[in-house]
């Protein structure tokens, strides 16, 4: 008995490996022309950590599938191959099948809450950050030739020629300072330029005087910060925000139960996907788009119930509730099936 359970769990985990691994190559490469083009000229490992972030984001949407599908596939390989006959001539009963997917969704529930309540919000934080620094690099990217060019509302450049990154006769003025900056060539270097052969004009209370420079290096604090939703604050900000009562309460409640709901359909989808494709008599291409069409009634009834509980409509409980009679009611179903 043991060598099957583990011959279960094996082909199990090579099938969600497998599946896991095609949605994390699709979510990189769809999102690679969307990535400012400052990420493409930084060292390797923080563009790997870009990437990293990228897929984490999608993240959810790719286990909560790859679980499922992986738990179909395992079912119908057994049934295709015709080993399941084989397995019950040997007094195995149905349900001594599904002890190693128990093991499973131990495992696989736990990991689910972890990433729905920690690694994917803060990927997304994280996410945001890096996208705030590549944006101030992204405006001084944007600025264009023979064009008074404004990176924010104190500071106005012009430069009279441009060739990617680099410029060539350059003026600044710094209205908040009254300061003008001029140059004959610069290059763009992170969240500024470094300034070669040029003046700076510093204001006096009746004149002004005038410093020259071979290099300066010239950043600027452009006040641009991506503001990440709410969708990816802490649990522990959530709950301060609930118990405050403000005007975000319910709608941080209604987080913190979706986060709580995602892990808990964990519970059912390994033994449904199972039970599917053992005892569901269909070729495994209908099984698959049935599992799709699962997840997804399932995924726009959820969305509907944490709108409900962000509006304070409903009891937050209905939402959990919904998930054990839904999703319990299906793996029942084709459990029983013969």
């Amino acid at each position: 008995m043991k060598k099957l359970y583990r011959y279960i769990i094996k082909r199990f985990l090579r099938n969600f490996f497998v599946i896991i691994g095609i949605f994390s190559l699709v979510v990189i490469s769809s999102q690679l022309l969307n990535l400012p083009s400052s990420v493409y000229r930084t060292n390797m490992f923080y563009f790997m950590q870009v990437l990293l972030f990228l897929n984490l984001s999608f993240f959810k949407i790719q286990l909560i599938s790859s679980y499922f599908i992986a738990s179909i596939l395992t079912g119908y390989s057994f049934r295709e191959t015709r080993e399941i006959y084989a397995i019950y001539s040997t007094g195995i009963r149905k349900r001594n099948l599904f002890v190693p997917v128990a093991l499973i969704t131990v495992f696989i529930t736990i990991f689910a809450y972890i990433s729905s309540f920690f690694l994917v919000p803060w990927a997304n934080r994280e996410r945001s950050k890096i996208y705030t620094v590549s944006v101030r690099e992204h405006l001084i990217e944007e600025i264009q030739e023979k064009n008074f060019f404004s990176l924010d509302k104190n500071m106005v450049i012009y430069v009279d020629n441009k060739d990617e990154n680099k410029f060539d006769r350059i003026f600044i003025y710094n209205k908040e300072k009254g300061q003008i900056v001029s140059a004959k060539e610069g290059i763009i270097k992170g969240n500024g330029i470094i300034l070669k052969n040029g003046f700076i004009q510093i204001p006096q209370e009746n004149n002004f005087n005038a410093l020259k420079f071979g290099e300066y290096q010239l950043f600027f604090d452009i006040k641009y910060v991506k503001k990440y939703s709410i969708n990816y604050y802490s649990n522990k900000d959530l709950i301060r925000i609930f118990k405050e009562g403000s005007k975000n309460a319910f709608r941080a409640l209604s987080i913190l139960v979706d986060r709580f709901n995602y892990g808990l359909a964990f519970l059912f989808l390994g033994f449904l996907g199972f039970a599917m494709g053992v005892s569901f008599y269909k070729e495994r291409d209908m099984l698959i788009a049935i599992g799709v069409v699962i997840l997804i009634i399932y995924t726009a009834i959820g969305f509907y119930f944490a709108k409900l509980i962000e509006k304070a409509s409903i009891n937050p409980a209905f939402y959990p509730a919904f998930t054990i009679v839904f999703l319990g009611l299906l793996t029942w179903y084709f459990y029983r099936k013969p």
